[in-house]
């Protein structure tokens, strides 16, 4: 079955902001912060902090969908199954993310530069994981993401990948140079990390889904679509 997303929820935009603000509030304690340098972060930490970020709003997901009408497929509540295993994914990408951006580095550090980065280091991430993931969920399914519509299980068995990549870029462009402000405090980093982690994520989906919902009106080929099974 098809699933095509021809708009996307506004509720989108507290979901993020509930996982941008948790894995940049943690960041300072897994990476390498210099004032007026980029930030460096290592791989395997990229895996935890995208590992708890992805559960937390899988978990949020969870709660409220029987609640919130737009967190419902056209069958009823949508669930992760296995939030889990999901969470596992947003690992992985974090990790891949991590790793591509020092080679993406574009001196001199300016806000124009870090917003080069991470369009690229988000675009190479993005391709890599949904590739991965098309591959190894037709070989072994049960590394699939399970989800629950209206009470019936179903597997994402691959998603659309072009429109995942461009708008995954746009976003982290627009976030990334507010979240690297967390560098500036020496202090109270977890706290700006919350705020800043949490600001950032809420007004770069707001200006994605704007951006999506627009688009999607008039070219039907940009919908993001999922193949579950």
């Amino acid at each position: 079955m098809k699933i095509e997303i021809a708009r996307v929820s506004w509720n989108l935009v507290w979901i993020v902001a509930a996982f941008e603000g948790i894995t940049v509030a943690l960041l300072p304690y897994f990476a390498t912060l210099q004032p007026q340098e980029p930030i460096s972060k290592p791989p395997e930490s990229g895996f935890l902090l995208g590992y708890i970020g992805m559960l937390t709003a899988a978990l949020l997901v969870n709660a409220f969908s029987g609640r919130i009408a737009a967190l419902r497929a056209p069958d009823g509540p949508l669930r992760f199954r296995n939030p889990l295993l999901t969470s596992l994914w947003g690992g992985i990408f974090l990790a891949l993310v991590f790793w591509l951006q020092p080679i993406f580095d574009f001196p001199p550090d300016t806000v124009l530069n870090t917003m080069l980065r991470a369009a690229a280091a988000l675009a190479g991430g993005t391709l890599i994981v949904l590739l991965l993931y098309r591959w190894s969920a037709n070989l072994w399914p049960a590394l699939s993401i399970k989800v629950s519509i209206g009470g019936k299980s179903k597997r994402i068995a691959r998603t659309s990948i072009w429109p995942l990549v461009v708008f995954a870029s746009l976003f982290e462009a627009l976030a990334l140079p507010a979240i690297e402000l967390v560098r500036d405090f020496e202090h109270t980093r977890f706290l700006a990390g919350l705020f800043l982690g949490s600001v950032a994520g809420a007004g770069a989906t707001a200006i994605v889904v704007l951006t999506y919902n627009t688009l999607s009106r008039s070219f039907p080929e940009a919908r993001l679509h999922f193949i579950v099974e």
